[in-house]
Protein backbone atom coordinates (compact mmCIF):
# COMPACT_ATOMS: atom_id res chain seq x y z
CA UNK A 1 0.00 0.00 0.00
CA UNK A 2 0.95 3.51 -0.31
CA UNK A 3 2.37 5.30 2.65
CA UNK A 4 2.70 9.03 3.79
CA UNK A 5 5.56 9.90 5.48
CA UNK A 6 5.35 12.21 8.50
CA UNK A 7 8.25 14.24 9.07
CA UNK A 8 10.85 12.96 6.89
CA UNK A 9 12.38 14.46 3.94
CA UNK A 10 13.29 12.43 0.81
CA UNK A 11 16.91 13.71 0.77
CA UNK A 12 18.25 10.85 -1.71
CA UNK A 13 21.29 12.05 -3.20
CA UNK A 14 22.80 12.98 0.29
CA UNK A 15 24.95 10.22 1.89
CA UNK A 16 24.27 9.24 5.61
CA UNK A 17 26.20 10.80 8.24
CA UNK A 18 27.64 8.96 11.10
CA UNK A 19 26.80 9.70 14.50
CA UNK A 20 27.73 13.44 15.47
CA UNK A 21 30.00 12.33 18.64
CA UNK A 22 31.07 9.65 20.40
CA UNK A 23 28.89 8.02 23.78
CA UNK A 24 29.63 9.50 27.32
CA UNK A 25 31.33 6.80 29.65
CA UNK A 26 28.88 7.18 31.76
CA UNK A 27 26.15 5.35 31.00
CA UNK A 28 23.23 7.59 32.38
CA UNK A 29 24.63 10.54 30.37
CA UNK A 30 24.98 8.44 27.28
CA UNK A 31 20.53 7.20 28.07
CA UNK A 32 20.03 10.97 28.54
CA UNK A 33 22.15 12.68 25.96
CA UNK A 34 23.01 10.59 22.95
CA UNK A 35 21.95 10.28 19.85
CA UNK A 36 22.66 6.36 19.31
CA UNK A 37 24.09 7.74 15.87
CA UNK A 38 20.20 8.84 14.23
CA UNK A 39 21.23 11.89 13.98
CA UNK A 40 21.88 11.82 10.60
CA UNK A 41 19.87 12.49 6.86
CA UNK A 42 18.72 9.33 6.36
CA UNK A 43 16.59 9.25 9.50
CA UNK A 44 14.57 12.05 7.76
CA UNK A 45 13.22 9.51 5.45
CA UNK A 46 10.49 9.03 8.66
CA UNK A 47 11.52 10.40 12.05
CA UNK A 48 13.68 13.08 12.11
CA UNK A 49 13.33 16.43 11.13
CA UNK A 50 15.18 19.95 9.88
CA UNK A 51 15.38 21.48 13.53
CA UNK A 52 15.45 24.94 12.77
CA UNK A 53 12.64 24.85 10.17
CA UNK A 54 10.25 22.97 12.41
CA UNK A 55 10.85 25.25 15.30
CA UNK A 56 10.18 27.89 13.74
CA UNK A 57 7.38 26.48 11.82
CA UNK A 58 5.67 25.77 15.01
CA UNK A 59 6.29 28.96 16.73
CA UNK A 60 4.87 31.08 13.57
CA UNK A 61 1.52 28.43 13.35
CA UNK A 62 0.76 28.84 16.63
CA UNK A 63 -2.96 28.74 17.25
CA UNK A 64 -2.34 30.39 20.60
CA UNK A 65 0.16 33.26 19.25
CA UNK A 66 3.18 34.64 20.58
CA UNK A 67 6.55 35.75 20.12
CA UNK A 68 9.45 34.25 17.83
CA UNK A 69 11.70 33.52 20.32
CA UNK A 70 12.81 30.34 22.74
CA UNK A 71 10.49 31.20 25.54
CA UNK A 72 7.77 30.36 22.59
CA UNK A 73 9.19 27.46 21.48
CA UNK A 74 10.12 25.89 24.89
CA UNK A 75 5.94 26.50 25.62
CA UNK A 76 5.05 25.03 22.05
CA UNK A 77 7.17 21.96 22.74
CA UNK A 78 5.71 21.50 26.29
CA UNK A 79 2.43 21.93 25.04
CA UNK A 80 3.15 18.14 23.42
CA UNK A 81 4.36 16.56 26.50
CA UNK A 82 7.91 17.00 25.85
CA UNK A 83 10.02 17.86 29.43
CA UNK A 84 12.48 21.22 28.77
CA UNK A 85 13.92 20.35 32.70
CA UNK A 86 15.96 23.34 35.06
CA UNK A 87 17.90 19.84 36.18
CA UNK A 88 17.95 15.99 35.33
CA UNK A 89 17.30 13.42 38.84
CA UNK A 90 17.75 9.90 38.93
CA UNK A 91 21.06 9.26 37.69
CA UNK A 92 24.50 8.77 39.41
CA UNK A 93 26.26 11.67 38.68
CA UNK A 94 25.16 15.18 37.83
CA UNK A 95 23.57 15.92 34.10
CA UNK A 96 23.18 19.10 33.08
CA UNK A 97 20.07 19.35 30.79
CA UNK A 98 20.42 21.93 27.19
CA UNK A 99 19.27 24.78 27.35
CA UNK A 100 18.40 25.11 23.50
CA UNK A 101 15.86 21.92 22.57
CA UNK A 102 14.02 19.43 24.95
CA UNK A 103 15.39 16.51 26.55
CA UNK A 104 15.31 13.65 25.12
CA UNK A 105 15.39 15.52 21.36
CA UNK A 106 18.83 15.23 19.55
CA UNK A 107 19.95 17.96 17.59
CA UNK A 108 23.08 18.22 15.62
CA UNK A 109 24.59 20.13 12.25
CA UNK A 110 25.23 17.33 9.70
CA UNK A 111 26.90 17.76 6.29
CA UNK A 112 27.05 15.29 3.82
CA UNK A 113 29.05 15.13 0.72
CA UNK A 114 27.36 15.58 -2.37
CA UNK A 115 25.63 17.73 -2.62
CA UNK A 116 27.55 20.00 -0.30
CA UNK A 117 24.51 20.65 2.30
CA UNK A 118 24.68 21.67 5.77
CA UNK A 119 21.38 21.21 8.13
CA UNK A 120 21.22 21.11 11.41
CA UNK A 121 18.90 17.67 12.66
CA UNK A 122 16.58 16.61 14.71
CA UNK A 123 15.86 13.09 16.25
CA UNK A 124 13.87 11.64 19.18
CA UNK A 125 16.16 10.12 21.39
CA UNK A 126 15.99 7.61 24.56
CA UNK A 127 14.63 10.36 27.03
CA UNK A 128 11.92 11.66 25.03
CA UNK A 129 9.48 8.65 26.10
CA UNK A 130 12.07 7.72 29.04
CA UNK A 131 12.32 10.34 31.26
CA UNK A 132 9.11 11.97 33.24
CA UNK A 133 8.31 14.49 35.58
CA UNK A 134 9.48 14.19 39.25
CA UNK A 135 5.85 14.63 41.41
CA UNK A 136 5.87 16.47 44.67
CA UNK A 137 4.06 15.12 47.90
CA UNK A 138 1.23 16.48 46.74
CA UNK A 139 1.00 14.77 43.38
CA UNK A 140 1.07 17.78 41.44
CA UNK A 141 3.96 17.36 38.86
CA UNK A 142 7.29 19.16 38.41
CA UNK A 143 8.36 19.43 34.67
CA UNK A 144 11.26 21.63 35.71
CA UNK A 145 12.61 18.37 37.07
CA UNK A 146 13.12 15.32 35.00
CA UNK A 147 13.42 11.85 36.74
CA UNK A 148 15.60 9.62 34.24
CA UNK A 149 14.32 6.51 32.84
CA UNK A 150 10.91 7.06 34.15
CA UNK A 151 7.97 7.09 31.61
CA UNK A 152 6.96 10.40 29.87
CA UNK A 153 2.85 9.89 30.48
CA UNK A 154 2.13 13.18 28.71
CA UNK A 155 4.12 12.85 25.44
CA UNK A 156 1.75 13.08 22.61
CA UNK A 157 3.56 11.84 19.54
CA UNK A 158 0.35 11.88 17.72
CA UNK A 159 -0.16 15.80 18.37
CA UNK A 160 3.52 17.05 17.70
CA UNK A 161 3.71 14.88 13.99
CA UNK A 162 0.58 16.36 13.44
CA UNK A 163 1.42 20.03 14.09
CA UNK A 164 4.95 19.68 12.73
CA UNK A 165 3.21 18.86 9.12
CA UNK A 166 0.71 20.93 9.33
CA UNK A 167 2.79 24.07 10.64
CA UNK A 168 5.49 22.73 7.49
CA UNK A 169 2.51 22.83 5.17
CA UNK A 170 1.35 26.82 6.06
CA UNK A 171 4.49 28.00 6.88
CA UNK A 172 6.48 26.76 3.51
CA UNK A 173 4.68 28.96 1.34
CA UNK A 174 6.02 31.87 2.95
CA UNK A 175 9.81 31.73 2.46
CA UNK A 176 10.92 34.83 3.63
CA UNK A 177 9.06 34.93 6.91
CA UNK A 178 9.77 31.67 7.64
CA UNK A 179 13.69 32.03 7.24
CA UNK A 180 13.19 35.14 8.94
CA UNK A 181 11.79 33.28 11.43
CA UNK A 182 14.89 30.99 11.80
CA UNK A 183 17.19 34.09 11.65
CA UNK A 184 15.83 35.40 14.88
CA UNK A 185 15.50 31.81 17.23
CA UNK A 186 18.88 30.65 15.69
CA UNK A 187 21.06 33.47 15.63
CA UNK A 188 24.10 32.06 15.07
CA UNK A 189 22.58 29.64 11.55
CA UNK A 190 25.60 30.56 9.11
CA UNK A 191 25.04 31.24 5.47
CA UNK A 192 25.94 27.76 4.42
CA UNK A 193 22.85 26.67 6.87
CA UNK A 194 20.65 29.24 5.36
CA UNK A 195 21.47 28.48 1.76
CA UNK A 196 21.03 24.92 2.32
CA UNK A 197 17.66 26.04 3.50
CA UNK A 198 16.16 27.69 1.12
CA UNK A 199 17.42 26.31 -1.89
CA UNK A 200 17.74 22.41 -1.49
CA UNK A 201 15.61 21.22 2.11
CA UNK A 202 12.65 23.90 1.21
CA UNK A 203 11.75 22.49 -2.08
CA UNK A 204 12.31 18.70 -1.03
CA UNK A 205 9.95 19.51 1.89
CA UNK A 206 7.18 20.85 -0.10
CA UNK A 207 7.26 18.80 -2.75
CA UNK A 208 7.07 15.59 0.36
CA UNK A 209 4.48 17.85 2.16
CA UNK A 210 2.35 17.90 -0.44
CA UNK A 211 1.28 13.90 -1.22
CA UNK A 212 0.45 14.98 2.51
CA UNK A 213 -3.86 15.78 2.09
CA UNK A 214 -4.56 18.43 4.20
CA UNK A 215 -5.87 17.64 7.42
CA UNK A 216 -4.51 13.66 6.74
CA UNK A 217 -2.55 12.13 9.57
CA UNK A 218 1.03 12.41 8.73
CA UNK A 219 1.77 8.70 8.98
CA UNK A 220 -0.28 5.64 8.14
CA UNK A 221 -1.12 4.92 11.15
CA UNK A 222 -1.58 6.87 14.71
CA UNK A 223 1.13 6.95 16.90
CA UNK A 224 -1.06 7.07 20.14
CA UNK A 225 -2.04 9.26 22.95
CA UNK A 226 -0.04 10.83 25.66
CA UNK A 227 2.07 8.44 27.17
CA UNK A 228 1.70 5.57 24.69
CA UNK A 229 3.55 4.70 20.89
CA UNK A 230 2.54 2.37 18.49
CA UNK A 231 5.92 1.09 17.85
CA UNK A 232 4.68 -1.98 16.26
CA UNK A 233 3.62 -0.02 13.32
CA UNK A 234 6.58 1.92 13.35
CA UNK A 235 8.57 -0.78 12.78
CA UNK A 236 6.54 -2.38 10.07
CA UNK A 237 7.11 0.99 7.96
CA UNK A 238 10.67 0.89 8.81
CA UNK A 239 10.79 -2.57 7.21
CA UNK A 240 8.50 -2.31 4.68
CA UNK A 241 5.85 -5.33 6.07
CA UNK A 242 2.35 -5.79 5.38
CA UNK A 243 0.08 -3.72 7.58
CA UNK A 244 -3.61 -3.18 7.82
CA UNK A 245 -5.33 0.61 7.48
CA UNK A 246 -5.83 0.82 11.14
CA UNK A 247 -2.67 -0.99 13.07
CA UNK A 248 -3.56 -0.10 17.23
CA UNK A 249 -1.07 -2.11 18.92
CA UNK A 250 -0.71 0.64 21.44
CA UNK A 251 1.64 0.03 24.35
CA UNK A 252 2.08 2.70 27.47
CA UNK A 253 5.90 4.22 28.25
CA UNK A 254 7.21 1.47 31.52
CA UNK A 255 9.22 2.53 34.11
CA UNK A 256 12.55 0.97 33.08
CA UNK A 257 13.50 -0.14 37.03
CA UNK A 258 14.51 -3.60 37.00
CA UNK A 259 14.64 -4.17 33.04
CA UNK A 260 17.61 -7.03 33.83
CA UNK A 261 14.94 -9.53 35.12
CA UNK A 262 13.52 -9.68 31.99
CA UNK A 263 14.13 -12.86 29.71
CA UNK A 264 12.64 -11.30 26.64
CA UNK A 265 11.68 -7.81 25.81
CA UNK A 266 8.48 -6.32 24.69
CA UNK A 267 4.98 -6.70 25.82
CA UNK A 268 4.42 -9.63 24.54
CA UNK A 269 8.37 -11.32 24.54
CA UNK A 270 8.89 -11.24 20.90
CA UNK A 271 12.56 -10.47 21.09
CA UNK A 272 14.94 -12.78 23.08
CA UNK A 273 18.39 -13.10 23.62
CA UNK A 274 20.21 -15.98 20.82
CA UNK A 275 20.67 -19.41 22.35
CA UNK A 276 18.28 -18.26 25.78
CA UNK A 277 15.23 -19.69 26.80
CA UNK A 278 12.33 -16.96 25.64
CA UNK A 279 10.48 -17.47 29.45
CA UNK A 280 12.54 -18.47 32.52
CA UNK A 281 12.45 -17.34 36.11
CA UNK A 282 15.44 -14.42 36.66
CA UNK A 283 16.81 -14.24 40.80
CA UNK A 284 18.81 -11.24 41.48
CA UNK A 285 21.87 -13.36 41.07
CA UNK A 286 20.76 -14.39 37.56
CA UNK A 287 21.57 -10.70 36.59
CA UNK A 288 25.11 -11.51 35.36
CA UNK A 289 26.82 -9.02 32.57
CA UNK A 290 26.67 -11.11 30.06
CA UNK A 291 22.55 -11.59 30.65
CA UNK A 292 22.86 -7.66 30.76
CA UNK A 293 25.05 -7.32 27.72
CA UNK A 294 22.45 -9.71 25.46
CA UNK A 295 19.41 -7.54 26.74
CA UNK A 296 21.46 -4.14 26.08
CA UNK A 297 22.44 -5.54 22.50
CA UNK A 298 18.81 -6.22 21.84
CA UNK A 299 17.82 -2.73 22.97
CA UNK A 300 19.96 -1.01 20.16
CA UNK A 301 17.04 -2.58 17.69
CA UNK A 302 14.60 -0.41 19.54
CA UNK A 303 16.53 2.62 17.63
CA UNK A 304 14.83 1.20 14.11
CA UNK A 305 11.25 2.35 14.78
CA UNK A 306 12.09 4.96 17.26
CA UNK A 307 14.32 6.72 15.81
CA UNK A 308 14.35 5.62 12.09
CA UNK A 309 17.91 3.70 12.26
CA UNK A 310 18.56 1.08 9.53
CA UNK A 311 19.19 -2.62 11.66
CA UNK A 312 22.67 -1.86 10.20
CA UNK A 313 23.28 1.61 11.76
CA UNK A 314 21.49 -0.02 15.09
CA UNK A 315 23.81 -2.28 15.04
CA UNK A 316 26.91 -0.44 15.77
CA UNK A 317 25.41 1.16 18.52
CA UNK A 318 25.45 -2.13 20.59
CA UNK A 319 28.48 -0.73 22.94
CA UNK A 320 26.28 2.72 23.86
CA UNK A 321 23.64 0.59 24.26
CA UNK A 322 25.91 -1.66 26.93
CA UNK A 323 26.63 1.37 28.80
CA UNK A 324 22.74 2.87 29.36
CA UNK A 325 22.02 -0.94 30.65
CA UNK A 326 24.74 -0.90 32.87
CA UNK A 327 23.22 2.31 34.32
CA UNK A 328 19.45 1.27 34.19
CA UNK A 329 20.72 -2.03 36.07
CA UNK A 330 21.59 -0.08 39.40
CA UNK A 331 19.01 2.43 38.88
CA UNK A 332 15.77 2.72 41.08
CA UNK A 333 12.59 4.70 40.20
CA UNK A 334 11.99 7.98 41.89
CA UNK A 335 10.52 7.05 45.57
CA UNK A 336 6.66 7.59 46.35
CA UNK A 337 6.73 11.08 47.51
CA UNK A 338 3.33 10.57 49.64
CA UNK A 339 2.39 9.00 52.44
CA UNK A 340 1.85 5.42 52.92
CA UNK A 341 1.01 3.94 56.08
CA UNK A 342 3.25 0.90 57.11
CA UNK A 343 0.47 -0.74 59.06
CA UNK A 344 -1.71 -0.89 55.49
CA UNK A 345 1.69 -1.65 53.58
CA UNK A 346 2.28 -4.93 55.68
CA UNK A 347 -0.96 -6.04 55.19
CA UNK A 348 -1.12 -5.52 51.65
CA UNK A 349 2.55 -6.96 51.26
CA UNK A 350 1.26 -10.22 52.15
CA UNK A 351 -1.67 -10.07 49.80
CA UNK A 352 0.92 -9.41 47.22
CA UNK A 353 2.99 -12.37 47.97
CA UNK A 354 -0.21 -14.91 47.72
CA UNK A 355 -2.20 -13.37 45.00
CA UNK A 356 0.17 -11.48 42.76
CA UNK A 357 4.03 -12.55 42.82
CA UNK A 358 3.31 -15.57 40.99
CA UNK A 359 3.29 -13.56 37.81
CA UNK A 360 4.80 -9.79 38.90
CA UNK A 361 7.67 -11.35 41.01
CA UNK A 362 8.90 -11.26 44.60
CA UNK A 363 9.72 -8.08 46.35
CA UNK A 364 12.15 -8.44 49.65
CA UNK A 365 12.58 -5.78 52.18
CA UNK A 366 10.56 -2.91 54.17
CA UNK A 367 7.10 -3.30 52.83
CA UNK A 368 7.48 0.59 52.07
CA UNK A 369 10.41 0.40 50.34
CA UNK A 370 10.63 -3.05 49.13
CA UNK A 371 13.33 -4.55 46.29
CA UNK A 372 12.45 -6.95 42.98
CA UNK A 373 14.44 -10.03 44.14
CA UNK A 374 13.19 -12.89 41.44
CA UNK A 375 10.55 -12.65 38.49
CA UNK A 376 9.33 -15.20 37.33
CA UNK A 377 8.81 -14.21 33.62
CA UNK A 378 4.88 -15.42 33.28
CA UNK A 379 3.46 -14.82 30.00
CA UNK A 380 0.03 -15.81 29.09
CA UNK A 381 -3.41 -14.22 28.44
CA UNK A 382 -5.62 -12.14 30.89
CA UNK A 383 -8.26 -10.96 29.13
CA UNK A 384 -7.01 -7.55 27.95
CA UNK A 385 -6.89 -6.22 24.29
CA UNK A 386 -5.41 -8.85 22.06
CA UNK A 387 -4.37 -5.91 19.38
CA UNK A 388 -0.77 -5.68 20.47
CA UNK A 389 -0.09 -9.39 20.51
CA UNK A 390 -1.44 -10.02 17.44
CA UNK A 391 0.68 -7.37 15.69
CA UNK A 392 3.88 -8.72 15.82
CA UNK A 393 3.96 -10.63 12.58
CA UNK A 394 6.60 -13.25 11.27
CA UNK A 395 7.59 -11.00 8.58
CA UNK A 396 8.67 -8.69 11.31
CA UNK A 397 10.31 -11.75 12.51
CA UNK A 398 12.39 -11.88 9.08
CA UNK A 399 13.32 -7.65 9.00
CA UNK A 400 14.38 -8.16 12.88
CA UNK A 401 17.27 -10.82 11.76
CA UNK A 402 19.25 -8.30 8.97
CA UNK A 403 21.95 -5.85 9.38
CA UNK A 404 23.86 -8.54 12.23
CA UNK A 405 20.66 -8.86 14.77
CA UNK A 406 20.55 -12.71 13.37
CA UNK A 407 23.50 -13.48 15.86
CA UNK A 408 21.61 -11.19 18.68
CA UNK A 409 18.63 -12.05 18.78
CA UNK A 410 15.39 -14.32 18.80
CA UNK A 411 12.77 -12.78 17.26
CA UNK A 412 9.05 -14.16 16.73
CA UNK A 413 5.79 -13.77 17.46
CA UNK A 414 4.63 -14.89 20.52
CA UNK A 415 0.56 -14.12 20.45
CA UNK A 416 0.34 -13.26 24.01
CA UNK A 417 1.14 -10.64 27.05
CA UNK A 418 4.23 -11.16 29.20
CA UNK A 419 3.86 -9.96 33.17
CA UNK A 420 5.08 -6.63 33.52
CA UNK A 421 7.46 -5.82 36.01
CA UNK A 422 5.93 -3.39 39.01
CA UNK A 423 8.56 -1.35 40.42
CA UNK A 424 7.72 2.24 39.91
CA UNK A 425 4.45 1.45 39.09
CA UNK A 426 3.09 4.61 41.32
CA UNK A 427 4.18 6.56 38.33
CA UNK A 428 3.42 5.17 35.10
CA UNK A 429 -0.19 5.68 35.29
CA UNK A 430 -2.84 4.83 33.05
CA UNK A 431 -2.08 1.35 33.69
CA UNK A 432 -3.11 -1.67 31.73
CA UNK A 433 -0.05 -2.70 28.16
CA UNK A 434 -2.21 0.01 26.57
CA UNK A 435 -2.75 2.66 29.37
CA UNK A 436 -6.24 1.84 29.49
CA UNK A 437 -7.58 2.40 33.02
CA UNK A 438 -6.66 5.64 34.98
CA UNK A 439 -5.74 4.16 38.47
CA UNK A 440 -4.92 1.37 40.47
CA UNK A 441 -8.43 1.76 42.43
CA UNK A 442 -10.10 1.21 38.69
CA UNK A 443 -7.99 -1.77 37.90
CA UNK A 444 -8.49 -3.35 41.19
CA UNK A 445 -12.42 -2.90 40.18
CA UNK A 446 -12.69 -0.45 43.33
CA UNK A 447 -14.02 1.88 41.26
CA UNK A 448 -15.91 1.40 37.59
CA UNK A 449 -13.45 1.81 34.90
CA UNK A 450 -13.45 5.34 32.90
CA UNK A 451 -14.70 4.46 29.26
CA UNK A 452 -13.20 7.67 28.61
CA UNK A 453 -10.88 9.93 30.37
CA UNK A 454 -8.14 12.67 29.95
CA UNK A 455 -4.75 11.90 29.89
CA UNK A 456 -1.21 14.50 29.77
CA UNK A 457 -0.27 17.24 31.55
CA UNK A 458 -2.27 15.48 34.48
CA UNK A 459 -1.47 15.32 38.37
CA UNK A 460 -1.53 12.45 40.64
CA UNK A 461 -3.78 11.31 43.09
CA UNK A 462 -2.14 9.67 45.67
CA UNK A 463 -5.30 7.27 47.12
CA UNK A 464 -6.65 5.73 43.73
CA UNK A 465 -2.71 5.77 43.14
CA UNK A 466 -3.27 7.39 39.03
CA UNK A 467 -4.45 10.37 37.01
CA UNK A 468 -6.53 12.08 38.89
CA UNK A 469 -10.09 13.10 38.30
CA UNK A 470 -13.81 13.26 38.32
CA UNK A 471 -16.56 12.21 36.21
CA UNK A 472 -18.31 14.72 34.02
CA UNK A 473 -21.21 13.72 31.63
CA UNK A 474 -19.04 10.18 31.47
CA UNK A 475 -16.10 11.83 31.13
CA UNK A 476 -13.46 11.53 33.54
CA UNK A 477 -11.66 15.20 33.25
CA UNK A 478 -9.16 16.70 35.31
CA UNK A 479 -10.26 18.27 39.36
CA UNK A 480 -11.90 21.83 38.93
CA UNK A 481 -9.25 24.53 38.91
CA UNK A 482 -6.28 22.06 37.73
CA UNK A 483 -4.09 23.34 34.97
CA UNK A 484 -1.96 21.08 33.08
CA UNK A 485 1.56 21.40 32.14
CA UNK A 486 0.52 19.92 28.56
CA UNK A 487 -1.92 19.57 26.33
CA UNK A 488 -4.65 16.62 27.79
CA UNK A 489 -5.87 14.38 24.84
CA UNK A 490 -9.07 12.08 25.64
CA UNK A 491 -8.51 8.23 25.58
CA UNK A 492 -11.14 5.93 24.81
CA UNK A 493 -11.62 2.85 25.22
CA UNK A 494 -14.20 2.28 22.63
CA UNK A 495 -11.41 2.56 19.88
CA UNK A 496 -9.17 -0.32 18.53
CA UNK A 497 -6.89 -1.49 20.75
CA UNK A 498 -7.72 0.88 23.74
CA UNK A 499 -10.30 -1.49 25.49
CA UNK A 500 -10.19 -1.35 28.75
CA UNK A 501 -11.17 -5.16 29.91
CA UNK A 502 -8.71 -7.78 31.49
CA UNK A 503 -7.40 -8.56 34.58
CA UNK A 504 -10.28 -8.64 36.37
CA UNK A 505 -10.46 -12.68 37.39
CA UNK A 506 -7.06 -12.25 39.52
CA UNK A 507 -9.01 -9.55 41.70
CA UNK A 508 -12.09 -11.89 42.13
CA UNK A 509 -12.26 -12.83 45.96
CA UNK A 510 -10.16 -10.02 47.35
CA UNK A 511 -11.81 -8.00 49.77
CA UNK A 512 -12.74 -4.10 49.55
CA UNK A 513 -9.79 -3.46 52.72
CA UNK A 514 -7.26 -6.09 51.00
CA UNK A 515 -7.52 -3.99 47.65
CA UNK A 516 -6.75 -0.57 49.59
CA UNK A 517 -3.74 -2.41 51.53
CA UNK A 518 -2.49 -3.69 48.22
CA UNK A 519 -2.49 -0.27 46.71
CA UNK A 520 -0.84 0.91 49.80
CA UNK A 521 1.96 -1.49 49.17
CA UNK A 522 2.17 -1.62 45.20
CA UNK A 523 3.03 2.37 46.01
CA UNK A 524 6.55 1.43 47.57
CA UNK A 525 7.17 -1.10 45.08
Amino acid sequence: MKTRVALGLSLLLLTASASLAPAPENGAEAFARHDFGAVNFRAMNTVAVPWKLVAAALVLDDPEGGGVDQAHLRARLQSFGFLWPDRIEGADQPIMPARDHPLGISVGEVTPGLPPVRVTVANLACASCHAGPAYSSDGAPQPDAAWLGSPNTSLDLEAYTRAVTTALKRQTRNTPRLLQAVRTLFPDTGVWERASLRWAVLPLARRRLAAIPDGAGPLPFVNGSPGVTNGVAALKLQGHAPYGREEAGFTSIPDLADRSFRSALLYDGAYAPKGQARWRPMAREDLTPAHRDRLAAITSFFTVPSMGQSPRAAHRQIPVAERAFAWLETRRPQAFPGAIDPDKAARGAAIYASRCSSCHGTYDGPAVRPRLQRFPNWHGRVGSDPARAAAFTTDLTRYASTGGYDAVMDARPTGEYAAPLLSGLWATAPYMHNGSVPTLAQFLLLEPRSERFLVGGHRLDFRSVGVAGQDRDGVRVYPAGYRPWSTPALYDTRLPGRSNRGHEAQVEGLTVAERWDLIEYLKGL
